[in-house]
Parts: structure tokens; C-alpha cells; sequence
């Protein structure tokens, strides 16, 4: 990373991603666009690792810390992405963008603990994200399978994640609208202890959202290598 930006950074970032780039032989590539709006976003493939930024003064270390444990994970974890499986015929780009927003929802589980953990502040800021998630399941025109889909992970991140009593009972009024409490308690109860080994964690999330294993294949990175492998659920 440049020293321009490293230098924003509190002594335990700087050493996060100088730890990442020695262990993946990647440097993180800072790329400013304007048209980014205020949201922080990184891009990691067997060939680089870019964080992508909206504009080179908005580098709060709290959104960096985010993207950066979505690469150490990636990279240096080896932790496998859910893909569209390259033998799916029936391929469509709002699969593709499920897939990336499922992936995305559950290594969240994994990585905001660990941000809140080190920025309590981010409490308040993805309580805000969950409150908007929460209304939009409720309000939005989708079918009866996506709202379950979206009910059921959005509840289990409020649940798993620290957030505040108001927001879990107000997940929990949703759920309990949804006639999907039950249904809740189950899912979080099968797939919380799978959280170390992804690929058990995708499986049992499938299942349990009647997702087609055929759609999906789980890409690791070899960053050493520079390869990439999608392997079929």
C-alpha cells in the first residue's frame, strides 16, 4: 500500500496490511472513484488485491479495517468465495449477484465481530444498516422464497453479531410476522458452529435456503501461485 495512505492508518492497520501483503506477495493497490459515493469496496483475484475508495481523503481506518479482513481471509486465509458454477446453463446476472450478496452476508459473520471489537462505534453504523435491511423485507415487492432467504440471514446476523436488545426484538417481530421464528432459531443453531470451515457453512446455508447446490462453486485463491480453483458444490 502507498505511503500516502498507510501513513492514515493507526499502528495496528498499517501492521494488518503489511502482515497481508508479505503473506499473499500482494501489494493492496488504493483506487480512488468518485463515482464510489461514500461506501469503501475491495476486489481480490489470483492476480491483485485493490481496496476501492471514492475519493482519496475518505480512508476512515474503521471501513478499511472492513476490507481489509475480507482480504487477509481471502488471501492469506485461503477462505473459498461462493461463485456461479461455470457448468450452470441456466446463469442469469441476478444469480450472480445473489451469490456475491449471500457470500458477502455470511463473511460478515465472521469479520464485523471482529470490527466492532476494535471500532465500537461500528455498532451504531450496521445497527443502521439492519434497521434499513429489516424495513426493506418488509416493504419491498419480493417473492415468498427471497423474503424467507432474506429474513432468515439478516435475523442471524443481529442475532450472532453484538447489536442492541431493540434491534434483535424488532428482527424478531419480523420473523415472528413472517410466521419464520422457529424456522430461525434452527438455522442459527445449524450453521453458527460451521463458521470456522466455510465450505460447511455454505452447504448448511443452502439447504437450509432451498438454494440448488448446482447453481454454485466455492473459488479459492492460491496467492502464491497466482491461481485461482472454482471447485462444484
Amino acid at each position: 500500500m502507498e505511503d500516502h495512505y498507510l501513513r492514515q492508518l493507526p499502528g495496528d492497520l498499517q501492521a494488518l496490511v503489511q502482515a497481508t501483503e508479505q503473506q499473499s506477495g500482494f501489494a493492496i493497490q488504493v483506487e480512488a472513484d468518485p463515482a464510489r459515493g461514500t461506501t469503501l469496496a475491495c476486489h481480490v483475484d489470483e492476480r491483485s488485491a485493490r481496496l476501492l475508495v471514492s475519493r482519496e481523503e475518505f480512508f476512515q481506518p474503521a471501513s478499511v479495517m472492513h476490507e481489509l479482513l475480507h482480504m487477509r481471509r481471502f488471501l492469506v486465509d485461503g477462505v473459498p468465495q461462493i461463485v456461479v458454477n461455470d457448468d450452470f446453463n441456466d446463469w442469469t446476472p441476478q444469480l450472480e449477484a445473489g451469490l456475491t450478496n449471500l457470500d458477502n452476508s455470511l463473511e460478515h459473520l465472521v469479520i464485523v465481530p471482529e470490527e466492532i471489537l476494535r471500532f465500537s462505534v461500528r455498532r451504531q453504523y450496521w445497527a443502521g444498516v439492519m434497521t434499513r435491511k429489516l424495513r426493506e423485507i418488509r416493504v419491498n415487492p419480493l417473492d415468498p422464497d427471497d423474503r424467507r432467504r432474506h429474513a432468515l440471514v439478516n435475523w442471524l446476523f443481529i442475532h450472532h453479531v453484538p447489536m442492541e436488545d431493540a434491534l434483535r426484538q424488532a428482527a424478531d417481530r419480523l420473523l415472528d410476522e413472517l410466521g419464520l421464528r422457529q424456522q430461525a432459531d434452527a438455522f442459527r443453531d445449524a450453521l453458527v458452529h460451521t463458521l470456522a470451515v466455510k465450505e460447511e457453512t455454505v452447504r448448511v446455508c443452502f439447504a437450509w435456503l432451498n438454494i440448488p447446490f448446482a447453481t454454485a462453486a466455492l473459488k479459492c485463491i492460491d496467492s502464491r501461485a497466482r491461481e485461482a480453483r472454482a471447485v462444484a458444490l
